[in-house]
């Protein structure tokens, strides 16, 4: 574990370098960007500023917001995996992991807060006229505890109070579980859509929350000796052995889950759920399903890492990060198809299809969210990186 050092000490010097400096002031720019597009589009309404209309009423903002809270959920179930459990091999990258889901949240909460044309309401009645029977509400509540528990566990991590950060750690990964499975269940609430339906869809949140989770914290970990140009010793190439295994097995169980899924949509739903699959299969959503989620999101990153055995960094990072291009991809085909298809098709010449495309501003907050992410990380990096090495 870290010791218990002084803030000043937890400075990485190897990041205070004009091109990482480059790198943050982009970031900054992408950030004030996006919260330009979220103030106009606030102002102007979403139903003018973004792309989506009564029947699509989730578009880019709400899916990006889904892949960040599911992310958050991966990563503080990694961090508390890696230091609760005697999992040994991972130990070393549970306080990045810890940093990650903190920045995760933040990410997520200002995509949250775009997606809502009023989200000085959710904060406001949130606490003080709780509704204890909303899956949303509880989802807020429980992913804001698992931001507090995380940034506490972190705190504790890098003063040296191991014991403790362990404690906080797990209720941070129980309060975690809760909110994807609210965030999950927010979506299979809803019935009308065959593709949203059904309790496997929970069990398909969490698995892709650890995949993700994981695919994060090896991409951040080599990105970071890369940018420190330090050499992997031997303790960090086990731990993104680990990292890679616990990502092959979730893409493999994610294909799986893939191919059932639309199958069932085939043999066991009714004509909406056979035109949801179409729609993913041959129809407005097939380029980004077949190229973006199944190509680029589940074959390419399994056959890297089994190809190379697991066990080469360079080819893991790689995997990692087409295994993240791929669940965002995931999130903005499972939301948008599930709206797609007209609830009464056929009736007043309603199109086979809704048509969807997501806006400038629509865009442009993603981009933004993205800006903070990575600039929220590499800062961390710079003022923080000795924390980081929790060997």
């Amino acid at each position: 574990m870290a010791s218990d050092l002084p803030t000043t000490s937890l400075e990485e010097p190897r990041l205070a370098t004009p091109e990482v400096n480059k790198v943050v002031i982009v970031c900054t720019v992408m950030v004030i960007v996006g919260l330009t597009a979220g103030a106009y589009a606030t102002m102007l309404g979403h139903h003018r500023a973004y792309g989506v209309f009564r029947e699509v009423p989730w578009g880019l903002v709400t899916s990006s917001y889904a892949f960040f809270a599911s992310l958050a959920t991966g990563l503080c179930l990694l961090t508390t995996i890696s230091h609760a459990y005697g999992v040994t091999p991972l130990a070393p990258l549970g306080s990045r992991a810890a940093f990650l889901a903190i920045v995760a949240v933040l990410t997520g909460a200002m995509l949250l807060g775009f997606s809502l044309e009023s989200p000085w309401r959710m904060l406001i009645y949130n606490m003080s006229s709780p509704s204890v029977t909303s899956n949303i509400w509880w989802m807020t509540t429980l992913y804001g505890l698992m931001a507090g528990c995380m940034f506490l566990k972190f705190s504790a991590t890098i003063s040296g109070h191991s014991s403790l950060a362990v404690k906080i750690g797990i209720i941070g990964a129980i309060t975690g579980v809760g909110a994807s499975t609210n965030l999950a269940a927010l979506i299979t609430s809803v019935s009308d859509p065959p593709i949203w339906y059904g309790s496997q869809l929970s069990i398909f949140f969490l698995a892709s929350a650890v995949l993700v989770g994981a695919a994060a914290t090896a991409l951040a970990t080599f990105g970071t000796y890369r940018l420190q140009k330090r050499t992997l010793d031997t303790a960090i190439q086990k731990a993104l052995h680990g990292t890679a295994t616990i990502m092959a097995f979730m893409l493999a169980v994610l294909a799986a889950v893939t191919a059932v899924r639309l199958t069932t949509l085939f043999l066991h739903n009714p004509e909406p759920g056979r035109i949801t699959a179409l729609a993913l299969l041959r129809g407005p959503l097939a380029v980004t399903f077949w190229l973006m989620e199944v190509a680029v999101g589940l074959i390419a990153p399994l056959a890297i890492l089994l190809g190379t055995k697991l066990k080469n960094p360079n080819s893991i990072a790689i995997a990692a990060a087409l295994a993240l291009i791929g669940a965002f991809f995931h999130r903005y085909d499972l939301l948008i198809a599930g709206q797609l298809v007209p609830k009464y098709p056929g009736w007043s010449n309603a199109p086979a299809y809704f048509h969807y495309f997501p806006s400038l501003a629509e865009i442009l907050i993603v981009v933004g969210a993205l800006g903070f992410a990575g600039g929220a990380f590499l800062l961390g990096e710079r003022f923080l990186g000795r924390g980081f090495r929790d060997l």
